[in-house]
C-alpha cells in the first residue's frame, strides 16, 4: 500500500500544479477522510461514456429518466428489465492472473442468475470489468474510472489482495459494498479499515483452526515455525500464535527469512525443534527442504506442516537456486502434513445455481475452449468467482422487499444513498447457500468459512486423511495417517 500511495500522491501533487485535473473529493455526506479514496488520480477514464461530474452528480434529477440512466438502472428495450452495474476488477496478467479463468466463472453464474425469475425478476445484472494486473498502481487508474464515469456501479469486485486492500479502503467513502472473489491476505479481516468488505475467498488464517485441532489431536504441547517474511505469512503465523496461545501450546522457536534460509534452518536443528509449521511460497518451499535434508531435519523424529497448494510435484522441480537432487529432496519432504482450503465442494449436490461442483467445471471447461486448467490462472479459484456473483445476487434479491417497505428501490442507489448500502451489507451478512464451492457463508469480519482439506505425502505423492469444518468444529478423520500417531501418541 505504502508503493501505491506514494504514487498517487505524486499524481495529486501534479494535478494541483495543473498537469492533471484533480479528481472531485469524496461524496459531502462522507467523512473527508484521508483514505485511498481522497487520493484516486484523475487517469484511466474510458472513452466513449460520460464522466461524472461527482459522486453525487444528478441528485437534482432523482426522477427523470437522464438521471435513471445515470444511476445504472438501464431499462432493456422489450424485457422490462433494468440495469444493476458490478464494477469488477480480474487481472488477466501479473503476479496472479486469476482472471483467465475467474472472469468466465463470473459471466456463466451471471448468464443464470439473468435468466432466472425467482431471482431479480425485473433487474439484469451487468459487469463493466477491466484487468487489474494485479497491480494496486493500475487498479487506482482503473478505480478512478469505475467511480467518475457513468453508469452508477451498485457493487465492486476486486481480485488480489493488493487490489482489494485498495478498493476495499475506498469504498467507504462511496458507500459502496466490495465482494472479493480472489484474496486470502488477513489483513483484510478487518472490520475498522474494511467496513463494507465481504470476500468468498477465505483468509489464510483459516488454516490456523485445522493446525491447532491437529496439535490437540496428536497432544503436542510444543510447536516451532519458520516464515518467509512477507505480509500474508507474518499476519497468518501472528493469527496462529493466539490460537495455540489459547489453546495451551507453546511456540518455542520462531524463525523467518526473506530469501535464503539456511541460517533459518540451521536455528531450527540447533533448538532441537521437532514439530514444525512451514509458511512460505513454492519456490522458497524448495530452498527450505534443501537446507532440511542438509541438516537431516526430517525423518520420524520431525513433522512438518505445509501450505497445501503447492503444485503435487512441487519437490520434484528442476529448479536452478537450489543443489539437491530430486531423490534428496523426495526422501527430505516424505511424510508432511498440508492443509489447504476446499474450494470445490467435495460432495455431488445441487445449490443455489442448480449446479454440482462436476457440472460447473464441465461447462467451465467448455467456455475455455479447451485450454489446459494447470495453464490457466485462476482454475483453483474459479467457483469462488461464481459463488461470489450468486451471493451477490442472492443479497440484491433479498433487499427488494426492505427497500419496497421504505419506498426506495435498488435502482435508485447512488453513492450518497447509506440507507440501500445499509440493506445490502445486512443481506449480504447473513449470506448462507450450497454453492459449488461449498457452503457459503461469511464471518463477523466478511471472510468465507470453509472446510480444510488435511493431506499427507505417503510414498511421494499426497493422500487425503482428513477434512476440518471450522464452522462446526467438526475434524473428519479417514484414519491413514502414517507412523505420526504411534511415535507421538493418539
Amino acid at each position: 500500500m505504502k508503493l501505491v500511495f506514494t504514487k498517487t500522491a505524486s499524481l495529486i501533487s501534479s494535478a494541483q500544479s495543473g498537469g492533471i485535473k484533480a479528481p472531485h473529493g469524496p461524496p459531502p455526506s462522507c467523512p473527508d477522510e484521508q483514505g485511498v479514496g481522497a487520493r484516486l488520480p484523475a487517469l484511466g477514464r474510458s472513452e466513449g461514456r460520460k464522466e461524472l461530474s461527482s459522486p453525487a452528480a444528478g441528485i437534482a434529477e432523482r426522477y427523470t429518466s437522464t438521471h435513471q440512466e445515470r444511476m445504472g438502472a438501464v431499462r432493456l428495450r422489450g424485457s422490462g428489465k433494468k440495469k444493476l452495474y458490478i464494477g469488477a476488477l480480474f487481472p488477466m496478467s501479473g503476479g496472479w492472473p486469476g482472471g483467465q479463468a475467474c472472469l468466465p466463472a463470473a459471466q456463466m453464474a451471471l448468464d443464470l442468475v439473468n435468466s432466472r425469475t425467482d431471482i431479480l425478476p425485473d433487474y439484469q445484472l451487468e459487469l463493466i470489468h477491466y484487468d487489474s494486473m494485479c497491480d494496486p498502481g493500475e487498479a487506482t487508474k482503473l478505480l478512478y474510472d469505475l467511480l467518475y464515469t457513468e453508469p452508477i456501479k451498485i457493487v465492486l469486485m476486486p481480485g488480489c489482495s493488493s487490489v482489494s486492500t485498495l478498493v476495499a479502503e475506498a469504498a467507504r467513502m462511496w458507500n459502496l459494498i466490495v465482494l472479493s472473489y480472489g484474496s486470502s491476505s488477513p489483513a483484510l479481516s478487518n472490520r475498522q479499515r474494511f467496513p463494507t468488505f465481504f470476500r468468498t475467498h477465505p483468509s489464510a488464517t483459516l488454516h490456523n483452526p485445522t493446525r491447532v485441532q491437529l496439535f490437540q489431536k496428536w497432544k503436542w504441547t510444543k510447536i516451532a515455525t519458520i516464515q518467509q517474511t512477507t505480509e500474508v505469512f507474518t499476519s497468518t503465523l501472528d493469527d496462529l500464535e493466539e490460537r495455540v496461545k489459547e489453546a495451551g501450546i507453546e511456540i518455542s522457536v520462531r524463525q523467518s527469512f526473506l530469501s535464503d534460509p539456511a541460517v533459518a534452518v540451521k536455528n531450527l536443528k540447533r533448538q532441537d525443534a521437532r514439530i514444525i509449521v512451514g509458511l512460505f511460497y513454492e519456490t522458497e518451499a524448495r530452498k527450505v527442504f534443501c537446507e532440511v535434508y542438509k541438516e537431516k531435519l526430517y525423518g520420524k523424529k520431525y513433522v512438518w506442516f505445509l501450505i497445501g497448494w503447492y503444485a503435487d510435484n512441487w519437490f520434484k522441480i528442476k529448479d536452478p537456486s537450489i543443489n539437491c537432487t530430486v531423490e534428496q529432496m523426495t526422501e527430505a519432504v516424505e511424510g508432511h502434513v498440508t492443509t489447504e482450503i476446499v474450494m470445490l465442494n467435495p460432495e455431488t449436490v445441487r445449490g443455489a445455481s442448480n449446479l454440482t461442483s462436476q457440472e460447473f467445471i464441465a461447462q467451465l471447461m467448455s467456455k475455455l475452449g479447451g485450454k489446459n486448467p494447470e495453464e490457466t490462472g485462476g482454475f483453483q479459484e474459479a467457483p469462488l468467482a461464481y459463488d461470489a456473483v450468486w451471493a451477490l445476487a442472492l443479497a440484491l434479491n433479498k433487499t427488494v422487499g426492505p427497500l419496497k417497505a421504505k419506498g426506495h428501490r435498488l435502482e435508485d442507489f447512488n453513492y450518497n444513498n447509506r440507507g440501500i448500502t445499509a440493506e445490502i451489507y445486512r443481506a449480504m451478512n447473513t449470506s448462507s447457500f450450497e454453492g459449488v464451492s461449498g457452503h457459503v457463508v461469511f464471518d463477523a469480519q466478511g471472510s468465507r468459512m470453509a472446510w480444510t482439506l488435511i493431506e499427507q505425502l505417503q510414498g511421494g505423492s499426497y493422500k487425503k486423511i482428513g477434512y476440518y469444518d471450522s464452522t462446526k468444529g467438526n475434524l473428519s478423520w479417514y484414519g491413514n495417517d502414517k507412523w505420526i500417531e504411534t511415535l507421538f501418541g493418539s
